[in-house]
C-alpha cells in the first residue's frame, strides 16, 4: 500500500510512478511463477504460510444452520401468505 501523499498529482510524474508500480507487479508475479510464493517482505526472513485445511465438522454445522435458517424464514413466508390470502 501506498500513502496518498506519496502519489505524485502531475500528469508527467503520475505516469512515471504508475510505471514504477508495473515493474513492481512484474517483478512479484516473475518470483510468485518462479518459486510458487510471493517474495518475503522487509524485515521478514522467509515466507511464512500454512496449510489451507477445511474442517469437515465445522461444514456439516456451517450448512445445518445454513439449511435451518433456510426452513425458518420458509416457515414464516408460508405463514405470512396464508394469513394475508
Amino acid at each position: 500500500m501506498y500513502p496518498i501523499k506519496e502519489v505524485p498529482v502531475e500528469a508527467e510524474a503520475l505516469t512515471d510512478w504508475l510505471y514504477q508500480r508495473f515493474v513492481e507487479k512484474e517483478e512479484l508475479l516473475n518470483h510468485f511463477y518462479a518459486k510458487g510464493s510471493f517474495p518475503p517482505q522487509d524485515g521478514q526472513k522467509e515466507v511464512a504460510s500454512r496449510p489451507m485445511i477445511l474442517d469437515p465438522m465445522w461444514l456439516c454445522v456451517v450448512q445445518s444452520i445454513a439449511f435451518a435458517s433456510g426452513y425458518a424464514w420458509y416457515s414464516v413466508l408460508q405463514y405470512l401468505y396464508c394469513c394475508l390470502f
